[in-house]
Parts: C-alpha cells; structure tokens; sequence
C-alpha cells in the first residue's frame, strides 16, 4: 500500500466518525495555540522591552541622591565636571525637575519643567516634530528657548506650528525650539506634557543648583561596568557611603527579560502539558477503535494484509487527528496572539518557528501515542480477529 491510501482510509474513518475525531483533537488544538500564544506574546515583550531600552538610550545609568541625603544636599555641576574625566563615558546628562505654569496666548497648563542639557537628547535618541533639542550654545549662554513634548504642544497650540513662538514657563518668555515626538514609553505617564530648558537658564528661574539625577552612557556595553564602578566611587568619596542611588537601566532590562523568560517557560510547560493530555486523548480513543475494527482487522489479514499495512493504517489515522488538531491550533492561536496582543498592548505577530514546531511536536505525539494501539492491531491474530463479536 502506497503513504496516500493509508490517508485515504485514515481521513474516511475520521469523517465517518465526526464527533469523536472533534472531541479527539480538542486537546491538540488547545495545546498548539496556547504555545502559540505564549511564544509569540513572549517574543512581543521582548521587542517593547529592547524598544524601551533603545529610546532611553543602551549602556545607561542613572545616579541619584539617596533618601536619606535628598536632592537638595548633593548633585552639582562641579560632579558633572568631575565625571567627565572618567574613562569610557559617552555622555553626561544633569536633570533636574520643577512645576510650573506654561501658557501661549490665553491658553495655560501644569507642566513638569526639565533643566538639562544638550547630550540628554542623544542618549535618549529623541526625535522632533518641529525644531530640534537645546544646543550646547544654549547651555553655555543660559538661553531662553524650550523643548515641549507632543502633548504640551498639543494643548498650546492646537494644530498650529510652535517652532519660534513665544511661551510663558511662570512668567518668563521662552522661544520654543523644538517639539519632541511622543515615543510612548514606559515613564511617559510620569512626565506628560513636560517640557526641557537649559540646565542653566533652570538655576536662574527656579534657584535650584542641585540636580535630581545625573544621567551616564558608557561608549559599550563592555566599557559599563567600569564606568558604573569608577563614578560611583568618584561620588561616595565626595559625599560618603549610603549617599548614592545607582540604577542601571541596562541590568534592569535584562532582568525583565529573565522575568518575562522565566513566564514563557512556565506557560509554555502548561501548554505543553495540554499537548500530553491530547495525545492521551488519541491513545485513548486509537485503543477503542482497535477494539471496535478487530474484526475489519480479521478480515483484511486475512485476505493478506501483513502486521505493517495495519500499523500504518492505525498510525496514519493517529497522526492525522494529531496534524489536524496542530493545524487548527495554529488559527486559534494566530487569533488568540492578536486578541491578547490588543488587550495588554504589546504588538505581536505570530511565531512562524513556533508554528511549524508545536505542529511538528503534535505530529510527534500523534506517533508516540498511535504507536501503541496500532501494534496492538497490527498483532491481532486473524482468526481470533474474526472471532470477535
């Protein structure tokens, strides 16, 4: 017998027997699509997690005051000054926050006012609507120009242009320079509708010398450790030990990525556990339908069909329950990716490599578990076969 008759037979008695090949697959096709799922929500997760990192710059950390020492007791320009002379450092970017009252043309709003400088841009990777992001003649001359986000932007201005209009910031008149494009990350909900001037032009109208944090890049990833130990020994040898908050955005991301690691395994074990439960299901149900054919079985060894014909017709038929479950497995899971993708807002688009091997790894069950009826029948004597009521 030729690999398509042993299909042939196989497809006749699923559709024969309807409701049991669909009661049969049900736990294949659960299994398949909830590892769908997993993987391709997991891999989602992973690209918004490297996306976050690239927004807020790679090889990034930040130093903070302690809570113990404050903001407004350490954290100056003379520490900025001081970092620069540490090796493998990219770039050094002071910050330092305060709110105030924007307001254009009658139009007024609440905003969290950043002073920084020139290379808080580059490490963030910012990208502008208008305009581009403060200059380093802007910081050395204390300049009266800001940088507004989208949203502040949005509610000055409306749908009109902000590039070189006049805005309010308590008072003072400052040129807008620049309108940064909204990169929705993690921290936006933190600072909507902020806005940056000067570091410089911020100690004039607020009074603050001292910054909430200084912002690092190393020049690679290899370089950043040595970094992070040279400036916090730098700042803990001017202000003492337990002065210092460090925080190490790449460290963070990684052990996110461990987490969500860690949440995919867990997952996919318990789809993988539904597979099994399927493939019981198919052994289960292959052993009935060895006992109800014994005497099919009787009849066509006896009219000469060997052990292998009748293993392969059985196993045939158990890999096409274990197949077909995979196949409609990968829909649901196609759908059900898309569906959680929409409800916790992380773009997914189905794995192809996670399709084609939960389809193989059911094919595999369907084989692993068909094996045992399909021995059993291929070992049937006939005449006992024949004997069977």
């Amino acid at each position: 017998m030729r690999f398509r008759d042993y299909l042939g037979m196989a497809l006749h008695q699923l559709i024969k027997n309807r409701m049991r090949t669909v009661l049969t697959i049900i736990g294949i096709t659960i299994g398949v699509a909830s590892m769908i799922t997993v993987i391709s929500v997991s891999n989602g997760g992973q690209a918004m997690i490297n996306d976050e990192l690239l927004k807020f710059g790679t090889n990034r950390i930040w130093l903070l005051p302690s809570d113990l020492q404050g903001p407004e007791s350490m954290l100056d320009m003379r520490d900025v000054e001081m970092l620069k002379g540490v090796s493998g450092i990219k770039d050094i970017a002071p910050s330092v926050y305060e709110k105030a009252y924007l307001s254009y043309d009658g139009g007024k709003i609440v905003s969290d006012v950043v002073g920084t400088n020139e290379a808080l841009f580059r490490i963030e990777h910012t990208n502008y609507i208008e305009g581009m992001g403060l200059t380093k003649n802007d910081i050395d001359y204390s300049r009266r120009r800001v940088v507004l986000s989208r949203d502040a932007k949005e509610k000055l201005f409306g749908n009109s242009k902000a590039l070189g209009q006049k805005v309010s910031i308590n008072g003072q008149k400052f040129t807008v320079a620049g309108v940064e494009d909204d990169n929705q990350s993690i921290y936006a909900s933190f600072f909507s509708g902020k806005c940056y001037i000067p570091v410089t032009t911020f100690k004039e109208l607020f009074g603050k010398k001292y910054f909430n944090e200084i912002s690092i890049t190393a020049l690679s990833t290899e370089a950043l450790n040595g970094v992070i130990k040279a400036s916090t020994s730098m700042l803990l040898n001017r202000y003492g030990d337990g002065s210092l908050k460090i925080i190490n955005l790449t460290q963070e991301i990684e052990n996110a990525k461990n987490i969500l690691d860690i949440f995919t395994i867990v997952v996919g074990a318990v789809a993988g556990v539904a597979l099994l439960v399927g493939g019981i299901g198919i052994m289960n149900i292959m052993l009935v339908t060895v006992k109800e054919r014994t005497r099919e079985i009787g009849i066509r060894k006896a009219l000469g069909a060997g052990e292998h014909h009748i293993l392969g017709q059985f196993l045939a038929e158990a890999l096409f329950y274990a197949v077909l479950g995979g196949l409609l497995g990968v829909g649901i899971g196609a759908l059900t990716t898309k569906l959680s993708s929409s409800i916790i807002g992380v773009k997914s688009e189905i794995s192809m490599s996670a399709a084609f091997l939960s389809v193989l790894f059911s094919a595999t069950v369907g084989i692993l578990f068909g094996l045992i009826p399909a021995y059993k029948a291929s070992k049937l004597n006939p005449v006992d076969a024949l004997r069977h009521e």
